[in-house]
């Protein structure tokens, strides 16, 4: 199947279609100045929460407004929407309209049906109260550009759960479709193009995954409440039996301006991985998909060691990159927790390691940008290259500690280097 080359029609042009949603709305006031109306959406809201948060946004991988509440348990669907309308109208994120009081009057409630100014990507729930009826997100989306033939591929991985759709764009593919290709050229202005998936259930939206791809990279920019704590494309993971021996949150940075996105810098939700037991490891991981054999890459990203300079605890967070196993299928637990060897042979806590952090060195606090290939890295991990028969590479988080206060990620990127 194949998208619009470019224009409004493009499926991924998402900051474009966003910045027209405002121009939309006036649109259509003037056209019902005389009903006093303006267009709108729903969204409905099934089941009773469980307590956690409820986030709703605006599909767009980077420019979607978004607000959240703190549920209670046992807490109605209509008691919880009436208290997210009210944050959506202070939300400072949300680009229709101006003020609070023009929004609120925007914003309605009915039962478990939220009421919205019309969006032509839509809109959707995530959070991490699992009382109510939100599809999972799919995982590890990767994308690649062909610019022999101008087109775009993305590839993905869909969680278990039912579903009646998945959507790239104006796409409708069948359920538990894992990829597409979609029509794409480079302009002076617009350098990357925007995959994002979503799942459909119901009538519902999953929260989006997506990634940002150019002629030779793919990275993550996307501004997207997470899901269950964990950021959009990855997964938790831990070699504990004991459920809360890892736990992952979405952190918010409190010094980026809403209103300033689409770089690494300005990404204002990031992941936060803590740890609760001695000897027990984990943190999250995710797959980049559909590359080239026999080629290399680089891998790079932002880690942050947060407030552990104040542990007193031991503890370690390192960042991994390493290629999957031959029979196709991405790393086990036991690998990257170190127990057992890497495709490459390698073995242990420094097997794959791009950087490591522990106490007396650490980050200030501070986010930092750290790579493979790195010339002066106290493991001398090097770009990755591919076997002739292996498509793909892991990638994993691993944070070990007792009481641990917290260790982050806020944004990765892979590039073909040769």
């Amino acid at each position: 199947m194949k998208m619009e080359a470019c224009g409004a029609k493009h499926p991924c042009c998402l900051a474009f279609r966003h910045a027209l949603t405002l121009l939309v709305i006036v649109a259509c006031c003037l056209k019902c100045h005389g009903q006093n109306k303006f267009a709108t959406t729903e969204i409905r809201l099934n089941g009773t929460a469980s307590s956690g948060v409820l986030a709703l946004a605006e599909l767009s991988s980077i420019y979607g407004g978004f607000a959240a509440v703190v549920t209670t348990q046992g807490e109605s669907s209509e008691s919880v929407l009436q208290r997210l309308a009210d944050e959506i109208a202070s939300s400072d994120s949300f680009y229709w309209l101006s003020t609070p009081e023009n929004r609120r009057q925007l914003v309605k409630v009915a039962g478990n049906t939220l009421k919205l100014p019309y969006a032509g990507s839509g809109y959707y729930f995530s959070g991490t109260d699992k009382g109510f009826d939100v599809p999972s997100p799919v995982f590890c989306v990767s994308g690649s550009y062909n610019s022999l033939s101008n087109q775009v591929t993305l590839t993905w991985v869909n969680p278990p759960e039912q579903q009646d759709e998945i959507r790239v764009g104006p796409l409708r593919l069948p359920p538990y479709a894992t990829s597409c290709v979609y029509s794409w050229t480079p302009s002076e202005t617009r350098r990357k193009t925007w995959g994002v998936v979503v799942i459909e259930r119901g009538g519902m939206l999953s929260p989006p995954a997506s990634v940002h791809i150019a002629t030779n990279s793919q990275e993550e920019l996307d501004t997207i409440p997470f899901y269950m704590g964990v950021a959009p494309n990855w997964r938790c993971w831990g070699d504990s039996t004991n459920s809360i021996g890892v736990i992952c949150q979405q952190g918010l940075k409190p010094e980026v301006n809403f209103h300033v996105r689409g770089d690494p810098w300005n990404k204002p939700l990031y992941q936060i991985i803590k740890t609760t037991q001695p000897g027990v490891q984990g943190g999250v991981w995710r797959r980049f998909l559909g590359l080239k054999p026999g080629h290399s890459y680089k891998v790079e990203v932002r880690l942050n060691t947060l407030q552990m300079d104040e542990c007193t605890n031991e503890w370690a967070f390192s960042f991994h990159a390493a290629y999957d196993n031959p029979d196709g299928t991405g790393l086990t637990t036991a690998q990257m927790a170190g127990a057992e060897a890497l495709p490459d042979g390698t073995k242990g806590e420094t097997a794959a390691c791009v950087a490591r952090y522990r106490p007396g060195w650490t980050t200030v606090g501070k986010w930092k940008k750290r790579s493979t290939g790195e010339p002066d890295s106290a493991f001398g991990v090097g770009n990755i290259k591919l076997p002739e028969n292996v498509t793909s590479i892991t990638v994993w988080l691993r944070h070990s500690g007792a009481d641990s206060t917290g260790v982050g990620m806020d944004w990765i990127r892979v590039e073909e280097v040769y």
